[in-house]
């Protein structure tokens, strides 16, 4: 009786376990993280907007800056050390500042105003990712930043010491082929993106 009642133990014990080990592989996928970012319609958009907001940052700053120039020029009429110089060159500092001032500010906000355009199509690439990954059913998604070298061939190391830097770099050793949805992801934003900038054409 006692040993009935081990191997019963047994066989309960493997009924536990059976569904874990009958679980399916885990099922990955990986996306190119830079080549989304990169190709994205609203990173060059916002990368053309970039270019006309500092254009016109250098555009608004030469008057300012022409302004000092033409009190530097006009200092530089009297003898050094003379009250109309050191006039002069105390309005040629106050306005050095201001204008300094003023262009650290209009950086300022321009960064800031592109920090956050990038975090929400930081966000907008994570959402559309997560809805790819729901319609396929997968359980985890890679960059691609973080898989490369994706798979270092052992089998080409040139002597020992190259053959341990190749083991050791390997990322992921299973599985090594996980589905790429790069260009997937990237159609979505892109048609996501396009209905947007339509929707707001129309509403305007």
């Amino acid at each position: 009786m006692r040993r009935l009642g081990v191997v019963m133990t047994i066989v309960t014990m493997a009924g536990l376990l059976a569904p874990a080990t009958a679980q399916a592989a885990l099922k990955v996928g990986v996306v190119d993280l830079v080549e989304v970012t990169n190709n994205y319609d609203r990173t060059k958009d916002a990368s053309a907007d970039l270019q006309v907001e500092q254009a016109n940052l250098q555009q608004e700053s030469e008057p300012k800056v022409k302004e000092i120039e033409d009190l530097r020029l006009k200092r530089d009429g009297f003898n050094r050390g003379t009250g109309e110089w050191k006039n002069l060159d105390a309005d040629i500092l106050k306005k050095q500042i201001e204008v300094r001032n003023w262009i650290t500010l209009r950086r300022i906000q321009i960064e800031r105003k592109h920090t956050e355009v990038l975090l929400d199509m930081y966000r907008e690439i994570v959402e559309v990712v997560d809805r790819v990954v729901k319609q396929k059913g997968l359980d985890l998604v890679f960059t691609r930043a973080f898989l490369e070298p994706p798979q270092i061939n052992v089998a080409e190391s040139t002597g020992l010491e190259d053959l341990k830097k190749r083991i050791v770099g390997q990322r992921v050793l299973y599985p090594t082929n996980p589905e790429d949805l790069t260009q997937e992801v990237l159609k979505l934003l892109n048609d996501q993106y396009a209905a947007k900038k339509k929707a707001s054409g129309a509403a305007g």
